[in-house]
């Protein structure tokens, strides 16, 4: 039998540095994101943590998909970012998935109208949104290859 590999997770360098690039994005498209500086510390850790929770020793997101479904939820609902979010929690989502292996098999313009959708969502409804998400990332998963550095 063959182990699994552990997941890689993003930290608050990774998450800056996809800021920093959005920001420069968006700066050229004559839409300035405040700087990483203003982002909500506390919720940035829990963005951090929520993937890896884990409830007496029980993962409570085992999943790829499950994992990126609460990035995704947790830049989008908690506003971490003063601007961005809806595109921050996609770009987020999609670099964890890359660097565990994976990526979307999913057009720009559905992942778009994912995260507006969930941005359109009642927090209230956390497991049936949870379900929903972690399904259409399942569902649109691929393998990418690892690069070797």
């Amino acid at each position: 039998m063959i182990a699994e590999k552990p997941f890689v997770y993003l930290n608050r360098e990774s998450v800056r540095t996809i800021h920093d690039l959005l920001s420069r994005w968006a700066k050229d498209q004559g839409e300035p994101i405040p700087s990483f500086g203003f982002a909500k510390d506390g919720d940035l850790e829990a963005l951090i943590a929520a993937p890896q929770h884990q409830f007496f020793g029980t993962e409570a997101y085992p999943t790829v998909a499950e994992k990126a479904a609460i990035i995704f939820y947790t830049v989008n609902k908690r506003q971490i970012f003063v601007n961005g979010n809806k595109r921050m929690s996609t770009l987020c989502m999609l670099v964890f998935l890359a660097i565990n292996g994976k990526g979307l098999s999913a057009p720009s313009d559905e992942l778009t109208t994912k995260a507006l959708w969930l941005a359109n969502t009642a927090s209230l409804d956390f497991p049936k949104i949870k379900k929903e998400l972690a399904d259409w990332i399942s569902g649109h998963l691929v393998d990418v290859p690892m690069q070797e550095h």
